[in-house]
């Protein structure tokens, strides 16, 4: 049975607001992810549920925004749901302030836009390779058999830790994130910790160029980082890396399976792909992240307490008509500005141009290679919600060109 720490209601959460939902099983969730954190909003802008050690959830988008801009009132201090999942911080998200700062600065470097474009060869080979080994098949399970792939191997290759450990890394990120228990959970986590020790002990001895031994050989104010702060912003890094670009990739995919001129008009406007992919990404969030907060302040007319759990879903801000007309529906010509796919404020995605680049090269790759495909009816598509949503296995099968 999952353990998912149902909490009291406490006493400042007014009644009306309590709606008892697990955001990791949402209803409709294992059907359309997106539609089932859409489907909150008919409770209202901020509901609280018991799920999970007891948090509130914004569904309005200018309200959500409004969380991720104000760091000081609500901070980053946890990350996941339930509190406490993971076992030592995680460096620099769990941060705030100027100590956010400098730890961020030592990962920052290897995801500007120029360190990024070195990466593009790379990224562009692999996932040219793969499309083509695909093609001929007929059919293949994108998630194993590209998403997991493609931007996993390339992350990889940033901390230059083994591409083929790629599946093990991303069943124990998967296991620790989403396993019904906590015994289960911190379990898979002491498992990446055991991994990652092994290497950081290699890397302080025989350092590289790659980013797993800056960070291990970096200083902040002349000092040395500690073993735990070395290892923190290492699994941060295992966890941004291995299933959040992966995932996006899939619910696109997804997205052009089922919609054939989208899928056209792509291939059909090559100049205009980088818009495509912002618009794509926008529809389909995938983070829906923690806020804590940590001074009294009033959200919706209701008085937040310091301390409580405030779940804040990039997703439906991306799926708000105020924000977006048509919110709903995938529009390649619409004026795109601040798009939340990536955050905001001082925590927004460090890794969001290295994320970008690699969209644009899968829809590059992937359609000249295979322009027509659909969801294989005779198999299963996994969904799931969570903190990240996710497709767990996605069929697919080539179709004839229309002729």
């Amino acid at each position: 049975m999952a353990d998912t720490l149902t909490a009291d209601i406490p006493t400042h959460v007014p009644r009306e607001r309590v709606v008892d939902v697990n955001i990791f099983d949402l209803p409709g969730g294992r059907e359309d992810p997106h539609e089932a954190w859409l489907a909150l909003r008919r409770f209202g802008k901020l509901i609280w549920t018991p799920q999970n050690g007891g948090h509130w959830i914004v569904t309005d988008g200018a309200m959500i925004e409004s969380v991720y801009r104000r760091a000081e009132i609500f901070s980053n201090a946890e990350v996941g749901l339930p509190p406490g999942k993971f076992l030592l911080p995680l460096l620099p998200i769990q941060l705030d302030g100027a100590d956010h700062a400098r730890f961020r600065a030592l990962i920052e470097p290897a995801f500007r836009p120029t360190a990024v474009a070195r990466r593009g060869v790379e990224a562009r080979a692999l996932a040219a390779s793969l499309a083509a080994e695909l093609a001929p098949r007929g059919a293949c399970e994108f998630v194993s058999e590209f998403a997991m792939i493609m931007p996993l191997s390339i992350f990889l290759s940033i901390v230059d830790l083994p591409v083929e450990d790629r599946v093990t890394l991303h069943g124990m990120t998967r296991r620790a994130s989403r396993s019904p228990t906590q015994e289960l959970r911190g379990a898979a986590f002491m498992e990446i910790v055991a991994y990652l020790e092994s290497w950081i002990e290699r890397r302080r001895v025989d350092p590289g160029p790659d980013l797993l031994s800056g960070i291990i050989h970096a200083r902040i104010d002349d000092e040395p980082l500690t073993h735990q702060q070395v290892l923190g912003t290492a699994i941060l890094l295992l966890f941004a890396g291995l299933d959040t670009v992966a995932a996006m990739m899939a619910f696109v995919i997804r997205h052009l399976a089922t919609h054939p001129d989208d899928r056209r008009w792509i291939i059909a406007n090559p100049s205009k792909i980088s818009f495509a992919a912002e618009e794509l990404m926008r529809r389909h969030g995938v983070a829906n992240n923690v806020r804590t907060v940590v001074r009294p302040v009033e959200l919706d007319g209701v008085a937040l307490r310091p301390g409580d759990i405030i779940n804040v879903p990039n997703s439906l801000h991306g799926l708000d008509d105020s924000q977006f007309e048509r919110s709903a529906e995938v529009d390649f010509e619409r004026p795109l500005t601040n798009t939340g796919t990536f955050g905001w404020g001082p925590h927004r995605c460090a890794g969001a141009n290295l994320a970008r680049l690699e969209m644009r090269i899968m829809l590059e790759e992937w359609l000249r290679q295979i322009p027509e495909f659909e969801i294989d009816p005779e198999q299963e598509v996994l969904l799931q919600t969570g903190t990240s949503n996710s497709v767990l296995q996605l069929p697919l099968r080539w179709v004839p060109r229309p002729a």
